[in-house]
């Protein structure tokens, strides 16, 4: 104990302030310092890691999903490539055998018009002027004319160009939905012409019937015979656009949400294999170079065609019946 020399308090030894009036205590006991541990020499040092150890991390990466994986394969394979490429061949080989026709036709016309133009008193000079004139004009409307009858052509060949591209990493996967929609709005297309043409049709069998119904009354059997044969081949045709165009959706929704579907028409599948075959004896006619290579491109379309619908039907229904057998 000791006291407080200005108030008298008695304090401990371990006070530095008196707890009375304040006063500092000179003579209190102070805290020693830590001191550093001394390590002896029979024990072991253990130096300090250089770098401290970083925690490895994990990566996870999920599965590929069968179903898109099975699309990609087959929208990327050398039979999807071969239908591609022979449909773009086809478009351009209609659009050269075309104009080859018309080259044929102008210069038949363009004969009997200098003829016509000599005999009026123009001058083989002035003929000329006037038939390169006439000849322009009909190159370029019968152009545009074969352009647009190839539109629904031209629709299916960038659409599965766009397709082919998106599946294989070449563009943005975006635009996959652009290819389904193109091949969707050609089989629109082609569908509503389909089936105005069986309206067209069966009119005129109607007018021609009773037409010919005044003269002779046998007429009319005829007539109901030929209107019967336009509705079964006419309607198989839309029947076919109809079919195209449901399979082609199924298709689409498989490869935006990955649920798989063999709702694939076998009457499409059928049916383009036998216009494949169609075009290979239609190459038999042996016509222009250029149709030739346009039927030997149509053939590769349609038999292709076939063939991956086949492929894809079988493929989804694997996938099915693993997924089925897994819930079980």
């Amino acid at each position: 104990m000791k006291q407080c020399p200005k108030c008298g308090k008695m304090l401990n030894d371990s006070m530095a302030f008196c707890t009375q009036c304040g006063t500092p205590l000179a003579n209190a006991a102070t805290q020693p310092a830590p001191q550093p541990p001394v390590w002896s020499a029979s024990q072991p040092t253990q130096s300090a890691p250089r770098f401290a150890q970083q925690p490895t991390q994990q990566h996870y990466y999920a599965p590929a999903n069968p179903v898109l994986n099975t699309v990609k394969q087959m929208a990327t394979s050398p039979l999807f490539l071969a239908a591609t490429a022979a449909q773009s061949g086809m478009v351009l080989f209609n659009i050269i055998a075309s104009m080859a026709g018309t080259s044929g036709l102008l210069g038949t016309v363009g004969t009997y018009l200098s003829m016509i133009l000599g005999l009026g008193g123009y001058s083989s000079r002035e003929a000329s002027g006037l038939l390169d004139g006439i000849g322009s004009l009909f190159t370029g409307a019968s152009l545009g004319a074969t352009l647009v009858g190839q539109c629904p052509a031209i629709l299916i060949a960038v659409g599965l160009w766009l397709i082919y591209l998106a599946e294989a990493g070449k563009i943005s996967t975006v635009t996959k939905n652009t290819g389904f929609t193109l091949v969707k709005i050609s089989t629109i297309i082609s569908l509503a012409v389909s089936i105005l043409g069986l309206v067209v049709a069966e009119i005129l069998a109607i007018m021609i019937t009773a037409t010919a119904a005044k003269y002779d009354d046998s007429a009319i059997g005829g007539g109901i015979i030929i209107m019967l044969l336009l509705l079964v081949v006419m309607g198989l045709g839309i029947l076919m656009n109809s079919k195209t165009l449901s399979t082609l959706g199924v298709m689409a929704k498989t490869a935006q949400t990955a649920q798989p579907s063999d709702k694939i028409s076998t009457y499409v599948a059928v049916v383009s294999f036998l216009n494949g075959i169609g075009a290979v004896i239609g190459m038999l006619g042996f016509g222009s170079v250029p149709s030739v290579l346009s039927s030997l491109c149509n053939a590769v379309v349609c038999i292709c065609f076939a063939v991956f619908l086949f492929q894809y039907r079988d493929k989804m229904r694997a996938l099915m019946a693993g997924r089925t057998a897994q819930t079980v």
